[in-house]
């Protein structure tokens, strides 16, 4: 049977959204908390695989005055609350590998997904999750948080509006000295000795890429006019002890089939500041985010714009997105009100009947890199492909938008 696309897909507006959350435990409290204070969503239903956590999330939501919601526990639970007719959304914040067995089960359930990065670890369930959307005709949406950064929202204002002209090259990363956390087991209730140190242990390349792409894909256009056609992958040596931590750092070259580059990278290991690089270089101008903001244009390139002057331009600039929605963000979620915009952003697209910002081939696309650079760098550098997700249909839309109410 022929798959029916998702490009530009949206449904019949929801009046609320029911939301029912897979994984309560650090990452999916905070999500719940979020959600009990957005206005037309609702918790109606919690899983975890510990009861603690469940009772932690049910309190998070009487807070709020809303009634308790139901609430379901394990595989068994997780898979009970997906059929709940009740559920409009699925919201999962489980560990990286159960990411697509859940969202494909969901999906089959007739739900809408959003789920946390990555959204798969290998480019049969980046397909197995195409899939899955294609057939229910649902959203899939891809928790990607950066790309709600008022930095990146501005800067993708100002390349839609040509301001560095045509964009050639980008850059993209995450670096992040983890070190320590890695090493204390369960520091900041992350339980990194368990499943995340568990698969660094055991592979290389770049297991994390989608916090520095997803914002640079969305200003190439991935998808919308352009698509990530190949990729060069090479790893250093592991830093670390092998049987606790497979530390390398990672350097990916991909081309577009526009002809186009993005430099990725990932390191975790090493003592460097944090980093999601963020760099646009166009035919007019340049822009970068670390380790400062820097922007230039053309004619005189020497003429570089720090400081105040660059952020006077990201203030000219500003996403209506954060005049909207920052102030409680910052207010209920402190440094991570990116989070707050984009659960904002996510219910007011559902209860509209708006495409989403971020769709299945999003998901699919960025978190494929995790297997496509392993590939690579087990290969020593050999050019990989990157499949097509969206079945030639990658110029149908010419650019990135943010749908809203015309």
């Amino acid at each position: 049977m022929k798959q029916k696309s998702l490009i530009g897909f949206s449904c019949e507006p929801l009046d609320r959204v029911r939301i029912g959350f897979i994984g309560v435990g650090a990452r999916g409290q905070l999500a719940v908390e979020r959600m009990a204070d957005i206005d037309g969503a609702d918790v109606v239903a919690v899983n975890d695989f510990i009861e603690e956590n469940i009772a932690a999330a049910c309190a998070i939501v009487e807070r709020y005055g809303a009634t308790r919601p139901a609430t379901y526990i394990g595989k068994e639970g997780w898979q009970s609350l997906c059929s709940l007719p009740e559920v409009d959304l699925v919201y999962i914040s489980t560990d990286w590998v159960s990411h697509a067995e859940i969202a494909i089960y969901a999906l089959e359930q007739g739900k809408h997904v959003a789920l946390e990065v990555p959204a798969a670890m290998s480019v049969a369930d980046c397909w197995r999750l195409v899939d899955a959307a294609e057939r229910a005709q649902r959203h899939c949406m891809m928790l990607e948080n950066c790309c709600y950064d008022e930095f990146e929202l501005a800067t993708l204002n100002m390349a839609q509006k040509g301001l560095f002209g045509d964009l050639v090259h980008a850059e993209a990363s995450y670096i992040h000295d983890l070190r320590e956390r890695i090493s204390l087991n369960d520091n900041g209730h992350r339980r990194w000795k368990n499943w995340q140190v568990e698969y660094m242990a055991t592979h290389i390349a770049n297991f994390y890429p989608t916090h520095g792409l997803g914002p640079v894909a969305l200003a190439l256009g991935i998808h919308r006019g352009d698509r990530m056609k190949s990729l060069v992958s090479l790893s250093s040596r592991t830093i670390g002890k092998p049987e606790e931590f497979c530390g390398t750092m990672n350097s990916s070259i991909i081309k577009t089939e526009r002809g186009r580059t993005i430099l990725l990278q990932h390191g975790i290991a090493l003592p460097r500041p944090y980093s999601r690089s963020f760099l646009l270089s166009g035919t007019k101008g340049y822009v970068q985010k670390y380790p400062a903001p820097y922007m230039a244009f053309a004619p005189d390139t020497t003429d570089l714009l720090s400081g105040e002057r660059c952020a006077a331009l990201v203030e000219e600039h500003k996403h209506p997105f954060i005049e909207q929605y920052k102030a409680r963000g910052e207010e209920l979620c402190g440094k991570r009100w990116i989070d707050y915009v984009m659960d904002s952003r996510l219910i007011y697209c559902l209860r509209n009947g708006l495409p989403l910002d971020m769709d299945v081939y999003d998901a699919a696309e960025w978190s494929s890199l995790v297997e496509l650079t392993e590939q690579s760098a087990l290969a020593g550098g050999a050019p990989v492909e990157i499949p097509d997700f969206t079945r030639g249909e990658w110029d149908k839309v010419e650019g990135f938008e943010f749908a809203t109410v015309k």
